[in-house]
């Protein structure tokens, strides 16, 4: 039986990109499971979907393929890769998406050039997803080895941001948005492995509606927060995230993913 294949994109689901991508999966893997893990990545924002991939990817089945399509660099000279980890496959630009994956699952990341193989095929310069991504995929799927596709590629090649790494400061922590959910929590890049202070500060610059610094306590739930009080808790994606109690954290700080938080100790 064919694999299974996951798409997260940031197309939204307000044009037909999506559906004509799962047409090309259809009549090309007929009996791949398609999952949607998201199309509502923030456009071309590389960091939030490093979040999701990374945050996916041990809840999907073991030889999983994934399309991950957030590319600004779209018909450019880019690279377009296939990165293992086991035996999952992820198929994406080289452009920062693989980071939080090659973090989280440390040291077993190895990576195909799919660049030659993507250029024999007719697409067109904007849709690579529907074009390019979608017909290796599904070839993927149905028993088309890598080693056939492309060349490995050392990893001191692969483009990386620095999403993965907080920066840490003698008095505090520097971290980048990964995510901001419907509830308004804002999902750091702050592993939940990593110890933290019961209380830290919000420096003013980065407030709204306030000229003082605001205090963040470190709980276990957001029930432990009094009404309009700003916590910091280990999430359910293996990242610390800033919330309010009822309340939105992207309201009160008016961060979007990819800006960057100073936390003071």
């Amino acid at each position: 039986m064919s694999r299974t294949i996951a798409l997260l994109t940031d197309f939204g689901l307000n044009d037909p990109y999506v559906g004509q991508m799962k047409g090309v999966l259809a009549t090309h893997a007929p009996e791949s499971r398609i999952i949607d893990v998201s199309h509502g990545v923030e456009p071309f924002c590389v960091s939030q979907g490093a979040f999701f991939l990374a945050a996916a990817m041990t809840h999907f089945p073991g030889d999983t393929v994934f399309i991950t399509v957030i590319d600004p660099g779209v018909g450019s000279g880019r690279r377009i890769i296939a990165a293992e980890f086991g035996k999952q496959v992820v198929l994406a630009p080289d452009n920062g998406v693989l980071e939080l994956a090659e973090d989280r699952f440390s040291g077993t990341m190895i990576v195909t050039d799919l660049s030659e193989a993507a250029a024999k095929i007719h697409s067109s310069a904007t849709f690579h997803g529907r074009d390019i991504f979608a017909p290796i995929a599904a070839s993927l799927a149905g028993g088309t080895s890598l080693e056939s596709l492309g060349p490995k590629l050392p990893l001191r090649e692969i483009i990386r941001s620095g999403i993965n790494k907080p920066v840490w400061l003698e008095d505090g922590v520097e971290a980048t948005i990964l995510h901001k959910d419907r509830f308004g929590n804002l999902v750091l890049n702050i592993p939940d492995t990593q110890t933290l202070p019961e209380r830290m500060t919000i420096p003013e610059e980065h407030l709204l509606s306030s000229n003082d610094d605001a205090c963040v306590k470190r709980v276990s739930c957001y029930a432990e927060l009094q009404a309009g009080a700003t916590g910091l808790l280990a999430g359910s994606q293996g990242y610390y995230e800033l919330a309010l109690n009822r309340g939105a954290a992207s309201e009160m700080l008016g961060l979007e993913p990819g800006d960057v938080l100073t936390l003071k100790f």
